[in-house]
C-alpha cells in the first residue's frame, strides 16, 4: 500500500526540516525545484518556451526556482507574477529577486507582473505551461482573479505542469470547481489524499512524487488512514488453493439476483461468482425468468422460487430460500431484484434474521437500506458496494455534499456500521471498520455500462467465499475487475467492450498480475 497524507502533515513536514533539522527553507525550494524540472524534461521534447504563473507563497516560490532552471538551460522562460514584492511569503522574495535580476541581463527570461486577465495571453506560444500559484494550502471556492485566471491557463494548448497541486483542488479531500487542469502533477514531500480522488482524479494528470531533501525521517512515526493499492496487495491477498480442494469446499456462493424484467443482471452475477473462483455458483431466482437465462448459464445450478406468475423475491420465496442461504459461504443480493415493495421487506427481512455467513450488497438491494433501516440492521459480515448516488439515499445526504469530502463520508459510515463500503466511482474506493480508505489505482471509463457492477458484485463473491476475508476480498475483487476492464485498452475502442466481456477477461487479468508481479 502507498500511504497518503493531509495537508497539515505535510505541513508539519517542512517545520520538522526548517526547526529540527536546521535546513533553510530556500534549500528546501531548490531541491524541490529541481525535482519538478528534471520531472518536465524527462516527459516533453522539443521545448522551446516555457510559461510560469507564479503566486505569492512558497509555492510561488517553486516555481521562480524551476524557472531559473530552466533558463539556465537556456530555454526561453515566460513569467507572470501575481503578486507585489512586499506581498511576497520571503523564500518566495529571494527567488523572486533572483529571477528580476537575471532577466535584466537574459534575453531568454521574461518577468511580467500579473494586471489583467488579458496577461495570460501573452503565455499562448509556451510549450509548457507551470501552475505555481496556491499549492496545497488552499480550501473553500477559487476566487478572482484566481479562477479567471485558472480558466484562461486551461484553454492554452500546452503541456500543463501542476507544483504540488493543483491551483483550486483541496488536497484533503479531493474537491475543486475550479481546478488547473494537469498533464503532470509533481507533488512535494509526500502523496497527498485529494491528488487521486474527485477532481484530483479528474485534473492531476500523471502524479508525480519528488522529496525535498531530508529523507523519510519524519513519515516514521506519522499515522495514516489512507492508502492507494499496489499490485502485491492483491496478489499477496488472491485466494490459494490446496492440492486436495473439492468444489464446495472451494467456496459456495449463492446469488439472489434477477428478477422477469432484469434476468441479465443475475446471469453475470452468478458466472462472475465462478469466474472469480468459487467451486459451487447458484443463482435463485423467480420461476417466471427461469427460462429466460437458463441456456445461458452452463456452470451455475439454478434454483427457482415461486410459480410462473412470480416475477420477483418477497417473503414467500426467501422461505423457500433459508436452507440454501445456510448453506452458501457467500450470499450476493441485489442485482436485478428490482425494487417492488414485497421485494424491499424481503431484502430488509433477509438482513435482519442474518443466518448468512457473509453477503455482498448490491444495486436493488441497497435501495432497501434507508437511513432509518440502516440504525436497525447489523451489516458486520458485509459488503455494501453502492455507487454515490445509491450510496446518497442510503445515508440521506445530497450527492453533491457528499463530493465535497467523500473521505470522511465513506469512513464514518463504515465505523458506524462495521461493514466493508465499496464506494463505486472514478475511482473506486474502499473502507474498513477500522476507519481505513483504500483508492483503487486500476480502471477506466469504459466501464460506465449496465452490468458491470452486476460483474464486480459475483467476482467480490467468489474471491470472498474463498478467502472468508472481507477486506481483501472487496480490495482485490475492486482492482482485478478494473484491470481486467484495463486490460482491453490495447485490444477495443474504450467505448466498445461489454460487462460480460470484463467476466470473461477477468482470467486474464490475474494471470497478468501473477506475472507481473512473479
Amino acid at each position: 500500500m502507498i500511504p497518503l497524507y493531509n495537508t497539515s502533515q505535510i505541513r508539519n513536514l517542512d517545520s520538522f526540516a526548517i526547526k529540527r533539522l536546521q535546513v533553510p527553507g530556500i534549500v528546501l525550494m531548490e531541491n524541490a525545484a529541481i525535482g519538478i524540472y528534471q520531472s518536465i524534461l524527462e516527459r516533453i521534447e522539443n521545448i522551446k518556451c516555457v510559461g510560469f504563473v507564479c503566486g505569492k507563497g512558497n509555492n510561488g516560490g517553486d516555481g521562480h526556482t524551476v524557472a531559473r532552471h530552466f533558463s539556465n538551460a537556456g530555454f526561453d522562460v515566460k513569467i507572470i507574477s501575481l503578486g507585489s514584492e512586499k506581498e511576497l511569503s520571503e523564500d518566495c522574495k529571494t527567488n523572486f529577486n533572483i529571477i528580476k535580476n537575471l532577466s535584466s541581463q537574459r534575453k531568454n527570461l521574461k518577468l511580467k507582473s500579473y494586471k489583467s486577465i488579458k496577461d495570460i495571453n501573452w503565455l499562448k506560444d509556451c510549450d509548457v505551461i507551470v501552475d505555481a500559484i496556491l499549492g496545497s494550502g488552499f480550501t473553500g471556492e477559487l476566487k478572482e482573479p484566481y479562477s479567471s485566471i485558472i480558466k484562461s491557463l486551461n484553454k492554452i494548448n500546452a503541456f500543463k505542469c501542476a507544483v504540488d497541486v493543483p491551483t483550486g483542488l483541496n488536497s484533503d479531500t479531493g474537491f475543486g470547481e475550479i481546478v488547473f487542469n494537469s498533464d503532470l502533477t509533481v507533488t512535494l514531500g509526500e502523496f497527498k489524499k485529494g491528488l487521486f480522488i474527485g477532481s484530483g482524479y479528474e485534473y492531476c494528470g500523471e502524479v508525480v512524487l519528488k522529496e525535498i531533501g531530508i529523507g523519510r525521517d519524519y513519515f516514521n512515526d506519522i499515522n495514516v488512514d489512507t492508502y492507494l493499492i499496489e499490485p502485491e496487495d492483491v496478489f499477496d491477498s488472491l485466494p490459494k488453493r490446496g492440492k486436495s480442494v473439492h468444489k464446495y469446499s472451494a467456496g459456495k456462493v449463492l446469488s439472489i439476483t434477477g428478477s422477469y424484467k432484469y434476468p441479465g443482471a443475475a446471469a453475470l452475477t452468478s458466472q462472475s461468482a465462478l469466474v472469480a473462483g468459487a467451486g459451487a455458483s447458484i443463482l435463485a431466482i423467480p420461476e417466471s425468468s427461469k427460462k429466460l437465462i437458463h441456456k445461458n448459464l452452463l456452470e451455475v445450478v439454478v434454483e427457482s422460487y415461486g410459480n410462473e406468475k412470480t416475477k420477483y423475491i418477497d417473503n414467500d420465496g426467501l422461505t423457500f430460500l433459508q436452507q440454501k442461504i445456510k448453506w452458501a459461504d457467500v450470499v450476493a443480493i441485489g442485482p436485478g431484484l428490482g425494487r417492488e415493495e414485497e421485494t424491499i421487506l424481503a431484502v430488509r427481512k433477509f438482513l435482519l434474521q442474518n443466518k448468512f455467513k457473509f453477503a455482498v450488497i448490491d444495486a436493488d438491494a441497497l435501495f432497501a437500506l434507508d437511513k432509518s433501516f440502516l440504525e436497525r440492521v447489523n451489516l458486520k459480515n458485509c459488503i455494501l458496494t453502492p455507487h454515490l448516488g445509491e450510496f446518497s439515499q442510503m445515508i440521506g445526504v445530497k450527492s453533491d455534499l457528499i463530493e465535497k469530502d467523500i473521505l470522511n463520508y465513506g469512513k464514518d459510515f463504515s465505523i458506524k456500521h462495521k461493514c466493508i463500503l465499496v464506494l463505486k466511482g472514478a475511482p473506486t474506493i474502499i473502507f474498513n471498520p477500522q476507519g481505513e480508505a483504500f483508492i483503487n489505482t486500476t480502471g477506466n471509463s469504459g466501464m460506465a455500462k449496465f452490468g458491470s457492477g452486476d460483474v464486480l458484485t459475483g467476482i467480490i463473491a467468489g474471491l470472498l467465499s474463498q478467502s472468508k476475508n472481507l477486506e481483501t476480498a472487496a480490495i482485490s475483487g475492486v482492482y482485478l475487475h478494473s484491470l481486467s476492464a484495463d486490460l482491453f485498452l490495447s485490444q477495443k475502442p474504450i467505448s466498445n467492450y461489454l460487462a460480460s466481456d470484463i467476466m470473461d477477461n477477468y482470467p486474464y487479468a490475474v494471470k497478468f498480475l501473477e506475472d507481473s508481479i512473479v
